[in-house]
């Protein structure tokens, strides 16, 4: 009789060391292993058994875990619920894969109905009898049904039946339930552990979803290591800060999105730089500058991607030891054991440097999609999975990914159907069209947004107003973060949508926004500290001159800009300003004028066109369109406004250098 991989793995070396920590509470590895024989045994007794499924719909916490594992020791197989998930919205899930029991701890829904077990198992057609509140309010796992006799009950799982049942969108509305063996996991933790090698920690913040495969391995492989699991309760930033610092965490595992907030984070230079050393990245692969970006702010931290897919995790891997140029732009070589490949779409493979469809084959494929004939499965009969994704290897056999075939938009890691957002807003009144797509986004990797053309000519468009009503109807994340109104889409020679030129528009309409919304701020484009002293006036007023030619101002208007800087600067340094200390000088692009600040610790100077001023006054006076002073913070700010010309455009300016950094 097989063994259950997924429990006698996890490390029995260290019974007193904690082994899950954060959100509801911790236990010691002592703890978990009891209270997980303890939980089958329970399990056993509501009548689950070989083949079994079991619902598990719970915030990350221990009680997870430890009644994953116990499923699976009882021979079940565990379905893995969203928890952001509506009963209604599980329920049919439920009902798709027939399973038969659920166990149920906080999540979204108990949040807002205690009892939402209840409804959720009545949705479901799943009998009272068959339900498990595991919240950790009301029940330790690790202590509550443990029984010393338990330990020598037969373990009657399967390591190549599956084991749990995760859901992805596809290309279209309906979710797949995509079946992954105990033996695929845990080949999936050896390949992840062999990589980071000695550069493991002795903790994980694991800060993604355990109904995600990334943060169910990463558990999964840091318990095999014997380390201590960090569950936080949610991923707001201060929360993670507190989390580090508490457990001393070491190593961590979240998308970019997290990141990038975290080192916004007060508390991020004392609380999390020093503690954290390793960092998975994946679930929508981080941006080359986003990788460089994090690196940068996490100076004590190496940053590793991985590449892979519910369906099979990893099938690639940078190591720990590679240079920061692979580990950024890459997603690293094939784990050992896993044949990465790059298929020509007619049955064979295309060599390095070629683009093509992304293949796999290797122990760690998923089970195939439950309930899916074997024409919709991705797996062809010689064994290889078609990922849908682009990629082609370069001479050392790093794998570079190169967009997507799917029609699949993955936010901070959420695969999105754009199917089930159109069919949406096709249900809405007056939409005549709709069409979803992703866009880059520098945070999130890609964004959700929507075009519509509306059958009143959209008289009655509210872009706020459909967001509201598809937050009814999609969960929050699928809600698009724009919808642009269109009088008609373009079509090609052929009469259909064209696709490409609408995604192009769409794209040069989301560059406009961004580029207006940051022009309310004004767009720094010089940002510099200098030394009080007559050596940084040349240099200053250089800066501002060719930013002024740039801009568009004309030849006299650039002189007369250079020669107000250099005014100004004088007066601060060599005047009666000489105490000001270090001059802080900066260039911002505004809506309608380039504006010049000055700021420093010394006297307060007056300008006013009203009484007498000093001779460097009246010259600058003469150059600007207009001179003030703000008090941001309680100190002076010295602000110099210049007109733009009056045929240009800054919008259009911003736009052609933004385009120009895209395509260089």
């Amino acid at each position: 009789m097989a063994s259950s991989l997924l429990s006698i793995r996890i490390s029995r070396d260290y019974p007193g060391r904690l082994a899950i920590a954060g959100n509801g509470g911790s236990c010691t590895y002592e703890d978990m292993l009891k209270g997980i024989r303890g939980v089958e045994k329970k399990l056993r007794e509501m009548g689950v058994g070989k083949g079994s499924r079991v619902a598990l719909w719970s915030y990350n916490c221990a009680n997870w875990l430890i009644a994953f594992f116990a499923i699976v020791r009882a021979g079940g197989t565990a379905v893995l619920v969203n928890y952001s998930m509506s009963s209604r919205d599980a329920a049919e899930l439920l009902r798709m894969t027939e399973t038969g029991f659920l166990l149920c701890g906080d999540n979204g829904e108990t949040k807002k109905d205690p009892d939402a077990m209840r409804g959720l198992a009545a949705l479901a057609g799943i009998p009272e009898t068959r339900c498990l509140d595991i919240r950790p309010a009301k029940v330790d796992l690790g202590h509550a049904f443990r029984d010393e006799a338990a330990e020598d009950m037969p373990d009657t799982s399967d390591e190549n039946a599956t084991a749990f049942i995760i859901f992805t969108s596809g290309t279209t509305s309906q979710p797949k339930a995509v079946q992954i063996s105990q033996a695929a996991l845990s080949f999936d933790a050896d390949a992840f552990n062999g990589n980071i090698g000695e550069y493991a920690g002795r903790s994980v913040c694991v800060a993604v979803p355990l109904f995600h495969i990334l943060g169910l391995l990463m558990s999964y492989a840091y318990l095999c290591r014997g380390a201590t699991v960090c569950l936080p309760a949610d991923y707001k930033p201060g929360t993670l800060v507190r989390e580090i610092d508490a457990y001393r965490v070491s190593d961590m595992a979240a998308v970019g999105a997290i990141y990038q907030g975290l080192a916004d984070a007060e508390g991020f230079e004392t609380n999390v730089v020093p503690n954290l050393h390793l960092c998975m990245i994946a679930g929508g692969m981080s941006t080359p500058v986003q990788m460089m970006r994090l690196e940068l702010q996490y100076t004590n931290a190496t940053f590793i991607n991985m590449y892979g897919q519910s369906e099979a995790a990893p099938l690639t891997m940078v190591r720990p030891s590679d240079m920061v140029e692979k580990r950024a732009q890459t997603v690293g070589q094939a784990v050992e054991g896993v044949d990465v490949r790059i298929s020509d779409g007619k049955g064979g493979f295309l060599p390095q440097g070629e683009v093509g469809e992304v293949v796999a084959r290797g122990c760690n494929l998923m089970n195939g999609y439950d309930k899916l004939s074997r024409e919709k499965q991705p797996i062809d009969e010689d064994g290889w999975l078609h990922t849908g994704d682009l990629g082609s290897f370069d001479e050392e056999g790093y794998l570079h990914l190169a967009g997507r075939i799917k029609d699949v938009i993955i936010r901070g890691g959420e695969n999105i159907s754009p199917a089930e957002i159109e069919g949406a807003l096709n249900r809405m009144e007056n939409i005549r069209e709709a069409k979803v797509m992703g866009a880059p986004h520098s945070i999130y990797g890609e964004s959700v947004e929507a075009c519509v053309t509306m059958t009143d000519g959209g008289r009655s468009f509210d872009q706020e107003a459909l967001k509201t009503a598809l937050r009814s109807v999609i969960a929050r994340y699928k809600v698009p973060s724009h919808i642009f109104l269109y009088d008609s889409f373009p079509l090609n020679v052929n009469g259909k949508l064209d696709q490409r030129a609408l995604h192009a528009d769409m794209l040069n309409r989301l560059l406009r926004l961004s580029v207006d919304e940051e022009l309310a701020g004004g767009v720094t484009v010089f940002d510099v500290v200098v030394r009080n002293s007559t050596y940084a006036i040349v240099p200053v007023t250089s800066m501002a001159g060719e930013l002024a030619q740039a801009v568009g101002f004309s030849h006299r208007r650039v002189v007369s800009i250079r020669l107000a800087v250099e005014e100004m600067l004088t007066e601060r340094i060599t005047d009666a300003y000489s105490a000001a200390g270090d001059i802080r000088v900066r260039m911002i692009l505004m809506p309608e004028w380039l504006r010049i600040a000055f700021s420093d610790d010394g006297a307060e100077y007056f300008i006013d066109k009203r009484r007498d001023t000093s001779m460097s006054a009246v010259m600058i006076l003469k150059a600007v369109s207009d001179f003030h002073t703000d008090y941001p913070k309680g100190k002076p700010v010295y602000c110099m406004d210049f007109l733009y010309e009056n045929d240009f455009s800054i919008q259009d300016f911003l736009m052609k250098n933004s385009k120009g950094e895209k395509e260089s």
